[in-house]
């Protein structure tokens, strides 16, 4: 019996090394981390400061009692009243218009401005009924010696007093709160609190507003519907499929004919075809599009996938070495059988180097999953959009990013990817185990 000589490295060393790995690698999932727990925040939590461990990952949030219920909640703003600037909490004997709460003309004004859409219109719509409470400020004030209640738009109601907001007593601050909803998270249209005078809402000193975790996972199919995630996804399956078909038959034939076929020029040709590896995209960018311009492909996905049907430099040298690690017995032998090469090719050579193809096919998808610059040059029409393309339109079509939403969408496209890796992770090792053999 052979006893191995080889020695095993201390179990301190070992512990070491382990550590070392470990701590690599969580370092390198940070921002895998970081991405998912942005995802689930509220927006207003995306760039703030933690201030505790649970802020990294959780977003914050508050909760308070009013009217007697518990209610998630928003700190829409700290008052700070005074003799001179008093606040007061009243209840409209009147119906009137939200709108004319914060904007100084009344509803037959803002309905004729075109710059309103339809979510402004409704908040601005919404009539406050007499059960309803405002809080009058410097802009809807309140005089309490004719009880009434001079809104922005400079109309005048009649008001109930319900109290008189006095600075608290222990001098923590005053702050105006709001029923906070799921809802809240879509911030494409005018999502402020204050504008949705039909939630519930009170002033509260700091000490009786609780602070809470907030995890929001409606902001995945928030997110997904804005970026038309049905839609993106089916076009680039589509041509994940087409280029995936493409390069893997067109470089299985090509690196066939360099590895196995004798012809005049063959290292020649095989030498010029790594070589255009060498040629960097920038410069070959302009006279492509030019000349897909001249064929009418500008617009549609042909542009995307049809050159990967006459194969790729990489993927080419890729398989001829490794058809080159073949048994050469195994070809012979099939040809004094009576085979051509394509049977050769399809009865021999495919079998033995499904991790070879495997790795083709798993970079081709990558490639073109993750491909931003192509479908940015030649698509033009948003129901054409792959994934890579309607996220940064989702981010550019925005005067400030949404980095919640974006973040969710972000996740669900990373996704796919993840999972391929743990999956063809032992063909990736095969592969790289068998790129060695020698006939």
């Amino acid at each position: 019996m052979a006893v191995s000589d080889e020695k095993r490295a201390p179990w301190y060393l070992r512990m070491v090394i382990h550590a070392i790995l470990a701590t690599g690698a969580l370092f390198f999932l940070m921002p895998l981390v970081w991405m998912i727990a942005t995802s689930l925040k509220p927006l207003s939590e995306t760039m703030k400061y933690p201030e505790s461990v649970s802020d990294v990952f959780l977003g914050a949030g508050h909760q308070a009692t009013i009217d007697g219920r518990r209610y998630e909640v928003v700190l829409e703003r700290e008052i700070k009243p005074a003799p001179d600037k008093p606040f007061y909490v009243v209840r409209p004997q009147e119906a009137f218009s939200a709108g004319e709460l914060w904007l100084t003309f009344g509803r037959e004004t803002w309905q004729k401005f075109p710059v309103f859409n339809e979510q402004e219109l409704g908040q601005m719509d919404t009539q406050v009924t007499p059960p309803m409470k405002v809080l009058a400020d410097d802009k809807n004030r309140f005089d309490p010696s004719t009880s009434t209640l001079t809104l922005c738009s400079g109309r005048k109601v009649p008001a109930e007093l319900v109290r008189r907001v006095e600075p608290a007593a222990d001098g923590s601050a005053l702050w105006v709160v709001r029923e906070w909803r799921a809802a809240d998270t879509d911030m494409r249209e005018v999502g402020s609190t204050d504008r949705e005078v039909t939630r519930a809402w009170e002033v509260l000193p700091a000490g009786r507003i609780a602070k809470t975790s907030r995890v929001i996972p409606q902001n995945y199919p928030i997110a997904l519907g804005r970026v038309g995630f049905v839609r993106c996804l089916a076009n680039t399956l589509f041509l994940c499929l087409m280029t995936v078909a493409g390069a893997v038959i067109s470089s299985v034939l090509v690196g066939y004919g360099f590895a196995f076929l004798e012809f005049k020029g063959r290292g020649v040709l095989f030498a010029v075809t790594v070589a255009t590896m060498m040629i960097p995209f920038a410069i070959t960018m302009i006279p492509v599009y030019l000349v897909y311009r001249d064929l009418g492909w500008v617009g549609s996905f042909k542009p995307l996938w049809v050159t990967s049907w006459f194969g790729s430099a990489f993927f080419i040298f890729l398989l001829r070495q490794f058809f080159l690690g073949l048994p050469k017995d195994l070809l012979d032998a099939a040809r004094i059988d009576g085979c051509t090469e394509l049977e050769i090719l399809w009865h021999v050579v495919v079998p033995l180097s499904r991790p070879a193809i495997a790795m083709v096919a798993l970079f081709t998808f990558l490639g073109t999953w993750k491909d931003f610059m192509g479908p940015l040059i030649y698509l033009n029409h948003p129901s054409q959009f792959t994934l890579s393309l309607s996220l940064q339109a989702f981010y550019a079509e925005h005067g400030g990013t949404p980095w919640h939403l974006l973040m969710a969408a972000s996740t669900v496209f990373s996704l796919p990817l993840i999972v391929l890796f743990f999956a063809t992770m032992k063909t990736f090792i095969r592969c790289n185990a068998m790129t060695g053999l020698k006939g």
